[in-house]
């Protein structure tokens, strides 16, 4: 049987998407607040799918559903990332939920590389809680937005420069955060990678980044990446995705929703995506599922969602709305039932008349 990591914050629209895929036979742990009651979900054939994990993702389109991949695909990423950085036996410590890919690696990587896993209350760790482990047998993931709010924490901050390794990966991080990080002499491990390739599939060595080398990252041994004539990026791996459920992997290569560069040596650097997703905080936010949540709580004429250049978030989501004059507060209470935390709009922009084409600002 296979298994499927449910996000339990989601709200009313996550759930209902996830609720048309799938109606899970046992629950280990509690529904999700809005889970409705099941209906037609496509086909199951149980053995087509034995042994496989199942991890949500908005994938290229925001749209909810499912990543497969099997302890082989798993194994591959956690054994490159470790060979590529050099730290076996390793403590690897998590903040991030298990139903998200970069909070379910760790304890992959602990498992099959002969080392330890550490599990770190993120909001502790804010409040500047120094983990009880060795820095120096330490390796944390870590987002952007969760990196900044940890500088202003000078205990923890040293505990942090201490560690083997810092993945920051999630979302593009700010250039002044580099430059505080740099100047803090924290080891970051810039990461590239998604659910559909098990988390990181090409980094840079932290002794890189501290000599301030270009922001390049090096395939791991176990994939190969390159741009097309259109930019955008293309992967192979022995880590990658099986497919999306219920449709099975396409082929060996998966193109990706990124546009990048790959230079001589096959490093590559990531420029941004094809797609409107907007990623705030880690989180992929789909752009026109938000803008139908918005008509149908009908408090406005036409509406248009956008992500804004955040120093804390990577990005942040903006409605700009054509309607009569409202409060955030309307605006919160009509969604806040129907839409995760992260993807509800954090600033409302009334506008006379919406922006033509795909791109807002």
């Amino acid at each position: 049987m296979p298994v499927a990591l449910i996000n339990p914050r989601w709200g009313i629209a996550e759930c209902a998407q996830a609720a048309s895929q799938i109606d899970p036979e046992i629950w280990l742990g509690p529904k999700p607040r809005y889970w409705p009651a099941p209906g037609k979900v496509p086909p199951f054939e149980a053995k087509s799918w034995r042994g496989t994990l199942w991890i949500p993702t908005g994938g290229t389109s925001g749209q909810v559903r499912w990543a497969v991949h099997t302890w082989k695909t798993l194994a591959a990423a956690a054994r490159a990332l470790v060979e590529f950085l050099e730290i076996p036996g390793a403590v690897h410590v998590s903040t991030l939920p298990p139903w998200h890919v970069s909070g379910l690696m760790p304890a992959v990587r602990a498992r099959e590389t002969g080392g330890k896993l550490g599990l770190e209350d993120w909001k502790r760790l804010e409040s500047g809680f120094v983990p009880a482990i060795a820095p120096e047998q330490a390796v944390i993931s870590l987002v952007p937005t969760q990196l900044a709010r940890l500088l202003s924490e000078k205990k923890l901050v040293r505990w942090l420069a201490g560690t083997r390794a810092i993945l920051l990966g999630g979302a593009a991080p700010p250039p002044e955060l580099l430059a505080a990080a740099r100047k803090l002499r924290l080891p970051i491990a810039l990461a590239y990678g998604m659910t559909e390739t098990a988390a990181v599939v090409a980094a840079q060595k932290p002794a890189d980044f501290l000599a301030a080398e270009p922001p390049w990252a090096t395939p791991l041994p176990h994939a190969k990446i390159w741009a097309d004539k259109t930019r955008r990026l293309n992967i192979r791996a022995a880590s990658l995705f099986q497919g999306y459920y219920p449709a099975k992997r396409p082929g060996r290569n998966f193109a990706t929703g990124d546009f990048g560069e790959v230079d001589a040596r096959g490093r590559v650097r990531p420029l941004g995506r094809i797609d409107r997703v907007i990623i705030t905080g880690g989180e992929k936010v789909n752009p026109e599922e938000v803008e139908r949540e918005i008509r149908q709580a009908r408090l406005v004429q036409e509406v248009r969602v956008i992500g804004c250049p955040d120093a804390e978030w990577g990005e942040q989501v903006v409605a700009l709305y054509v309607g009569p004059k409202r409060t955030d507060r309307e605006f919160r209470q009509a969604l806040e039932k129907r839409l995760a935390a992260y993807a509800l709009p954090k600033a409302w922009v009334k506008v006379r008349a919406l922006p033509k084409g795909k791109k807002a600002i």
